[in-house]
């Protein structure tokens, strides 16, 4: 089966969850998590996951960016100029360190994007208990099949805010928590389990497209810190994702993160 602009959104979500399951498998079996040497934070077990997932999703024809081995198969940095051809942006591992330490908070995140954006989007957590985020462009997102609905909007001072890096001081929320793996730490705030998310550091695509996508069709409120923008098909490109239930939120914590020197 090939991709691209033409496939159904059920093919493209179909191809994402085989891809996943690759992923899964592959994961289970991988006994060497030393790093690997050839990039700081980078584990063998990244290289190993990423070999099959990338080998998968060649097979459908599309355009391939992993944070392991960057772009392949297209040429350009923006979506508007894809044609008809379908990019799909993956994270084999996100929250390598979690997995290495045996903390079952770790995903495979995936996304199609054509020449529109974010088309299809799918996070699974690669631990148990089984747990997908999946979005459609347009039509909603879904946790294990049940949709998602907006997420309660509470005032800062009532939030508990996901956050990737050290906090910031005193920041008006009422919690906060630190769990290591950007997608899924999205995908909470999509699902109300978070009313927020403050990237305290920086990420590449691969980290955060399938959970903005998420979250957009949840009806949660996403942005950069620094007024770029989100989607990018670069390797090289690092962004700020901030997510919040409420845009007021989004406000100040968009006013804190540019307060933050790192």
């Amino acid at each position: 089966m090939s991709l691209n602009r033409n496939s159904s959104d059920d093919a493209i979500l179909f191809a994402l969850r085989q891809v996943a399951s690759i992923s899964h498998a592959v994961i289970g079996s991988v006994a060497d998590w030393s790093m690997s040497g050839t990039k700081a934070g980078q584990y063998r077990a990244d290289l190993v996951v990423n070999e099959a997932v990338v080998a998968s999703l060649a097979e459908f024809g599309c355009g391939i960016l992993s944070e392991e081995t960057g772009a392949q198969g297209y040429s350009t940095a923006v979506p508007s100029e894809l044609g008809d051809q379908l990019v799909v942006v993956v994270d084999p591992i996100d929250g390598s360190t979690n997995a290495s330490r045996g903390v079952p908070w770790y995903a495979i995140s995936l996304c199609a994007v054509d020449r529109d954006g974010p088309r299809v989007g799918l996070v699974v957590l690669l631990a148990q208990p089984h747990t997908e985020y999946a979005a459609i462009r347009g039509q909603g997102a879904w946790r294990n099949g049940m949709k998602l609905d907006p997420p309660v909007r509470r005032p800062l001072g009532e939030c508990v805010v996901g956050v990737s890096g050290p906090p910031p001081v005193d920041p008006g929320w009422w919690q906060f928590r630190a769990m290591g793996a950007a997608a899924l730490d999205l995908c909470l705030v999509a699902e109300g389990a978070l009313d927020a998310y403050l990237d305290c550091d920086t990420h590449g695509v691969w980290d955060y497209l399938a959970a903005l996508l998420v979250c957009a069709e949840s009806g949660v409120h996403v942005a950069d810190a620094f007024g770029d923008d989100l989607v990018t098909l670069t390797h090289d490109g690092r962004r700020t994702p901030i997510a919040a239930a409420a845009p007021e939120v989004l406000e100040h914590l968009t006013v804190v993160r540019r307060n933050t020197r790192l």
